[in-house]
């Protein structure tokens, strides 16, 4: 039996080689992801949508007129009609058909009810009803895919979190006070032993927001390969949190978790001097539009949060060109935004 092909295939090879939009097999992992998650589903302008967001550069990118061009190609062709359901062949504890019922014999009389029919996702493009690609096992090939091709490593974040640094002495005496001991030898002329100080350890805490609004779906595997690299920076605590489009109210330990804490009690327990707070978000940049009670709301969280901690930035997954003229903009104007890369990070933190 012909296994069915994977959901979009035959569209995503026609626009990588006859439309020429270079397009990597990692963007296709990610519409599967997204599919999976219940995104360009319900219909087929929400399947477009989600397509684009994920393959083209921008809405303005030369590409986008070839992409809507073949999209539309590949479902006219289509044929939309569902195989006929086969009939039921009938079984052995079947009685044997009668003759034809006599004129003098009643006949019970039964309502009559439509034969059922197949319920098909009149909804669901045809196109995306086939099967997932399953997981390639390791020992095919002895190589498996996983996706890789995205804008900053695990090392490169681990790397630029080390400069976050709040030394604080604390302990013993067990390092040496290097201006301390030069000035003592100036002032003896002679060096008799170092001058000790107690040991100095970082004491930074990181504040990580991230949004898990619908439009940051297809950014996932970016901001989960943050919070899996940040295990071990060498930071004093990582509090980590959630929250839908803007943080505000409640924030929320896990992306499906239901029951928030207040926003105010995560504050309240915050160092001034030793807390950082990074933001993950695109600002609604991968929408469009200029949304002004969403940059109103998230300048007076903001505002707040910035008298609680030392330094707020804000990582944009979105290219900074897609920033014109949409929400990212005007939010842009109360905060550091930064497009989330390793060295947009880097400049984040310095």
């Amino acid at each position: 039996m012909n296994q069915p092909n994977p959901p979009l295939i035959d569209l995503f090879i026609k626009l990588r080689e006859e439309a020429n939009i270079p397009l990597t097999i990692d963007q296709y992992h990610l519409l599967l992801q997204a599919l999976k998650g219940g995104f360009g589903i319900t219909n087929r302008d929400e399947l477009k949508k989600t397509c684009a967001l994920l393959w083209l550069k921008s809405p303005s990118s030369p590409e986008t007129q070839k992409f809507h061009q073949y999209f539309d190609e590949y479902f006219t062709q289509l044929d939309v009609e569902l195989p006929p359901q086969p009939q039921k062949p009938a079984t052995k504890d079947n009685p044997p058909e009668k003759p034809l019922t006599p004129t003098n014999q009643t006949i019970p009389k039964t309502p009559l009810t439509p034969s059922p029919t197949s319920k098909t996702p009149l909804q669901t493009p045809i196109a995306i009803r086939g099967e997932f690609l399953p997981p390639k096992s390791a020992k095919e090939n002895q190589y498996q895919l996983t996706i890789k091709d995205l804008p900053i490593s695990p090392r490169q974040i681990q790397r630029n979190f080390s400069y976050l640094r709040r030394p604080i002495p604390q302990g013993n005496l067990a390092e040496i006070d290097i201006e301390a001991t030069v000035q003592q030898i100036s002032q003896d002329g002679i060096f008799l032993a170092p001058v000790l100080m107690k040991k100095r350890i970082n004491k930074a805490e990181l504040l990580l927001l991230i949004d898990i609004s619908n439009s940051m779906i297809p950014c996932q595997p970016i901001y989960q390969r943050f919070v899996d690299s940040l295990e071990d920076v060498g930071l004093a605590k990582v509090h980590i949190y959630y929250f839908r489009n803007i943080p505000k109210d409640y924030l929320y330990f896990h992306p499906q978790d239901a029951h928030g804490k207040p926003l105010a009690e995560i504050l309240a327990k915050l160092s001034f001097y030793r807390t950082f707070a990074l933001i993950i978000s695109d600002g609604g940049a991968a929408r469009g539009g200029m949304n002004r009670q969403r940059i109103e709301l998230t300048d007076n969280f903001l505002q707040d949060l910035s008298l609680k901690v030392g330094k707020v930035a804000w990582l944009n997954p979105m290219p900074e060109e897609r920033w014109t003229n949409t929400t990212a903009e005007g939010i842009s104007q109360f905060i550091s935004m930064f497009e989330l890369n390793s060295w947009k990070l880097k400049a984040a933190i310095r």
